[in-house]
């Protein structure tokens, strides 16, 4: 009778051998390729080359800066300029009182007044300030500002016409709003100006407001000086708005 043949099964040693000589064939194919098909180096030459994180984010600063203060360059050269503000005392400068009683004024606006508030509406943003002893008068006054059409042709807003019921009602508004130039007028405006020149830019004491005419000093003996002047360097006292330098202003220096 013939032998059996037995068939041989891998012994584990002959399996390692297998997976390790995979394995080096593997690593072999890759170093072979590598050399064929070199990568970019990662190493401390390229980071050397690179710029470091805190050099990036400062450039990248720099950049946004300039490029936001262009922009606001362009914006602003592409806005008005904006408008100083003005708080005008009505009474005794834009407002004369034809009325002879006390209790029923019938206030009107001195001549040539409502052109020059045009005129200077294209250079201050104006607040009207203006004391009143009824409701009555108050309507008459706005009643006066609508008619003229001041409202309507946006040169006065008419939530900045303010009235109060005394002058120390008016020395506290002007001393609020803190315009770049504050109008007082009348001859006994010197208190008023005493008392709000150090919360104004500069004041303008015009002594007969919008009235053209000559003061006839030997006849009121008006202007007495019951404070001291000599600390006044922002207050200009004039005889009227036209004589003053903001008639000068508005007219554009000519």
């Amino acid at each position: 009778m013939p032998p059996k043949t037995v068939s041989q099964r891998p012994t584990s040693s002959a399996i390692t051998y297998a997976v390790l000589a995979a394995a080096a064939v593997g690593f072999l194919a890759v170093f072979v390729f590598r050399r064929i098909y070199p990568q970019p180096r990662r190493g401390r030459d390229q980071d050397d080359e690179a710029p470091t994180r805190p050099e990036t984010r400062r450039v990248t600063r720099t950049e946004r800066d300039q490029r936001n203060l262009a922009s606001r360059l362009f914006r602003n050269a592409l806005l008005p300029p904006k408008k100083k503000t003005i708080s005008i005392s009505m009474k005794n400068t834009l407002l004369w009182n034809p009325s002879s009683d006390p209790d029923s004024p019938n206030h009107a606006f001195i001549e040539n007044i409502v052109p020059f508030l045009h005129q200077l509406s294209k250079i201050y943003v104006i607040h009207l300030i203006c004391p009143v002893s009824s409701e009555q008068e108050k309507q008459q006054i706005l009643g006066l500002l609508r008619n003229s059409k001041l409202f309507s042709s946006k040169v006065i807003d008419e939530r900045r016409v303010l009235f109060c019921e005394s002058d120390e009602g008016k020395i506290h508004i002007i001393r609020h709003l803190e315009a770049n130039v504050h109008v007082e007028g009348g001859i006994n405006g010197e208190e008023v100006v005493e008392m709000i020149r150090g919360f104004v830019g500069s004041v303008l004491w015009a002594i007969r407001g919008g009235n053209s005419e000559p003061i006839n000093w030997a006849e009121t003996g008006e202007v007495k000086a019951n404070v001291d002047r000599s600390q006044w360097s922002n207050v200009e006292i004039c005889s009227s708005l036209w004589t003053s330098s903001l008639n000068f202003e508005v007219r554009g220096g000519s």
